[in-house]
């Protein structure tokens, strides 16, 4: 899943987290807008620690690629990455990009996105290329009086995308889902 969008940084460090364990979500999901969290439910095969789980794969900010720690234990994993004193100091708008990988249950047919923080302009692009998913429908749970651009690859060109663009402005606790057959 890549992530694109402006916004005005607040913190000089941005956290993902993947946690199987409710009240450490629950405290890390106070930290918004400086720590991303998803929960996996503890189950075979969905291990909130392993990389096959959850894995950041790449985050830049005005196109300059940034170094990303990540650190592992028992219940979770977490990927931080520094975006520098001078971008919040500045308190300009930057485009801030990033990729991760994640996994959900076969029979889940669902994956939903929280917005984070006030955000402008922003793109989701989901690649399921190397699934047996034949369609994923795209709902737009943003609130505006604006539409989000929804586009689909041509069945002529290989792999698998959907692109969501919203160029408005974005408010936190909204968001997108994608549902798959």
């Amino acid at each position: 899943m890549k992530w694109e969008y402006t916004v005005i940084p607040s913190h000089e460090v941005q956290r993902f987290a993947c946690v199987s364990d409710r009240d450490e979500f629950g405290e890390l999901v106070s930290e918004i807008p400086s720590t991303a969290t998803w929960y996996l439910v503890p189950r075979p095969g969905f291990d909130a620690a392993k990389k096959g789980a959850f894995e950041l794969v790449q985050y830049t900010i005005e196109g300059i690629e940034r170094l990303i720690r990540r650190t592992e234990r028992k219940t979770g994993q977490t990927y931080s990455v520094s975006l520098g004193h001078e971008s919040v100091a500045a308190g300009k708008p930057v485009r801030i990009s990033y990729t991760y990988k994640t996994i959900t249950q076969r029979a889940g047919h669902l994956l939903h996105f929280d917005i984070d923080q006030p955000t402008k302009g922003m793109s989701v692009t989901p690649d399921y290329s190397d699934s047996d998913i034949s369609r994923v429908s795209v709902l737009d749970l943003i609130a505006s009086t604006k539409h989000a651009q929804i586009e689909r690859t041509p069945v002529t060109v290989p792999g698998k995308f959907v692109t969501l663009s919203f160029d408005w402005r974005v408010f936190p606790r909204t968001g997108i889902a994608f549902v798959w057959t």
